[in-house]
């Protein structure tokens, strides 16, 4: 019998490997984003429309706020893609994606997902937007043929946008052999830190009178992520083997300080306060508020990223 003994592994001879690096955290943060973004502005076209209940509803006017969000989804989302194409090694071999789809890989259901994201983002972003195309007939003209349809396409992005959301942490999970990520809760983390981010894209475009508004729903956003984020390191320190010392080494090691100081007390606990003192009317609103909820999003894809490679699966 002989047996062959393999130290490529052991922390100490290959103590940090990076295979996804800056790109890829700026792809999950720009994708969760663009998901956000995509859920709220298709349900506030909902809620503005009478939903599907009342689909022949006169248009109201968006707003410049709701526009521009509008537009963001998709561009933000191109502009992920991007970066997630520096990160591919062979990177002429992208259309090997779409050549099948594997119904049991994640990657697949992701692949078409985001591919389907674009037409679908674009059109609503032309029918939120079509005032803007006015010297354009073509575009006009399509945006004019797809509003009947305005409130069933609302719903579509609306589901679109949260898959893509939860897929952004679906896409990590999935790496079992890191044990930091491997958790089922990841994708809902995900998906509402990109909710809280895209209420703060809103905030920071919005006008006096609505301001207060998208400041609140950031702030419930944020309770939701909380939450998840709770569900996640309980998760992680309940379970067994090299989950809990991975899940300990976020919270308690050498990448807790920038956990708790950026994403929870920086990201979520200070922004949460200043909402409402801003609502008790003890404070005014100052842009501080949804830049801190952004810089704790960011921060958290990173920080995700980089400890889930750093934290080594030897205990």
């Amino acid at each position: 019998m002989t047996e062959i003994i393999s130290n490529k592994l052991n922390p100490n001879v290959l103590p940090h490997l990076d295979i996804w690096t800056w790109d890829v955290a700026l792809y999950l943060f720009l994708g969760g984003l663009s998901g956000g973004l995509l859920i709220l502005t298709s349900g506030k076209l909902l809620l503005q429309s009478g939903g599907l209940l009342h689909p022949k509803a006169p248009p109201r006017d968006p707003g410049l706020s709701l526009q521009v969000a509008a537009l963001l989804a998709p561009v933000l989302l191109g502009l992920g893609m991007l970066f997630l194409f520096l990160d591919l090694e062979l990177k002429l071999h992208v259309w090997r994606f779409y050549t099948n789809f594997n119904p049991t890989s994640p990657m697949s259901w992701g692949s078409w997902m985001l591919l389907g994201f674009f037409p679908l983002s674009g059109l609503q972003a032309l029918i939120v937007c079509r005032s803007w195309f006015s010297s354009v007939p073509l575009l006009q003209r399509l945006a004019d043929q797809a509003m009947p349809y305005r409130n069933a396409l609302a719903v579509a992005n609306v589901h679109l946008g949260a898959g893509i959301g939860v897929y952004t942490g679906i896409l990590l999970s999935t790496f079992y052999a890191r044990p930091l990520w491997s958790s089922s809760v990841l994708g809902f983390v995900f998906l509402f830190s990109g909710l809280s981010s895209a209420a703060a894209v809103l905030t920071l475009l919005s006008s006096e009178e609505e301001r207060l508004g998208h400041a609140q729903l950031m702030a419930y956003a944020m309770a939701m992520e909380g939450f998840a984020l709770t569900m996640y390191l309980v998760g992680g320190l309940t379970s067994t083997g090299s989950s809990r010392s991975a899940m300990w080494e976020l919270v308690a090691g050498g990448h807790a300080p920038w956990f708790w100081l950026l994403d929870v007390v920086g990201g979520l606990l200070v922004p949460l306060l200043l909402i409402t003192l801003i609502a008790l009317r003890k404070v005014t609103y100052a842009p501080l508020v949804p830049i801190l909820t952004l810089l704790g999003s960011l921060s958290l894809r990173f920080l995700i990223v980089g400890a889930g490679q750093a934290i080594s699966t030897i205990s």
